[in-house]
């Protein structure tokens, strides 16, 4: 059995004491997705979930790539220098624990919770991709999701952070049509993955959301700025990079 590594996690400082999350796949999911990010902020992003059916790690697909030292970049100096993905974090469920992690600038941040979804499983059925999918339902986030889901691919798996249906999800999106993930490519992969989450930051989710939140759209990611002027015009900046993410997949974080 081969074994990758996620590169990107292997080579941060050092910050608290190692923990190793480690997990053989059974399959290899490419998802192409369609996200509204904002009001008039829609964009297209690929994600690649790998794993079985009590283990997976999700990401998208420039971070899978290089977490995997598959990127050219990566692969040439050792260096992560590829294309952000539109939804940073990466998820790794481990033992009925979710795990949540992100790098931004200088900042690795993670925090763990206990993820469950209650499906509600309908008769209506549809074909994706060649392949019979079955509906379910469920309340997640503040939002209502729909899923379609095969037990032709028996791994109790799906985008995000939704499982615990009787196979593979092939389709997932919220009535409002907001994130929509749909599986294009199944691929078998018994190929052993490690994951090493040494150098990033533990936090509560609450505190994660705060600092990530504070990171993304305030000043506090910069050096103090003492030109009146120019902080104003960052600031802007930042605000206008608000209205552009303003509708995040999580409306309510703690449902």
């Amino acid at each position: 059995m081969k074994k990758s590594y996620l590169l990107v996690l292997l080579s941060v400082p050092f910050l608290f004491s190692a923990q190793i999350i480690g997990f053989t796949p059974t399959v290899k999911v490419t998802y192409d997705a369609s996200l509204q990010l904002g009001e008039s902020f829609r964009r297209d992003q690929q994600f690649i979930l790998v794993g079985n059916s009590r283990e997976y790690y999700f990401s998208g697909y420039h971070n899978y790539m290089d977490d995997t030292g598959r990127s050219e970049k990566t692969a040439k100096s050792g260096i992560t220098l590829s294309i952000a993905d539109y939804l940073e974090e990466r998820i790794i469920r481990k033992d009925g624990i979710t795990y949540v992690y992100g790098h931004y600038t200088d900042d690795r941040l993670r925090y763990e919770e206990n993820v469950y979804c209650q499906w509600v499983l309908y008769g209506e059925t549809k074909i994706i991709n060649g392949i019979p999918c079955q509906m379910a339902a469920t309340n997640k986030f503040g939002r209502r999701w729909i899923a379609y889901f095969s037990k032709e691919y028996p791994q109790s798996l799906g985008p995000y952070k939704f499982t615990g249906l009787p196979g593979l999800i092939m389709e997932l999106y919220d009535t409002r049509n907001d994130y929509h993930f749909t599986a294009v490519k199944i691929e078998k992969d018994s190929d052993g993955y490690q994951v090493n989450l040494k150098g990033y930051k533990k936090l509560s989710k609450k505190d994660f959301l705060k600092a990530t939140y504070n990171i993304r759209f305030t000043l506090a990611a910069f050096p103090p700025i003492d030109d009146a002027e120019f902080r104003k015009q960052t600031q802007e900046i930042m605000d206008k990079k608000k209205k552009m993410y303003n509708n995040p997949l999580e409306l309510k974080p703690f449902e």
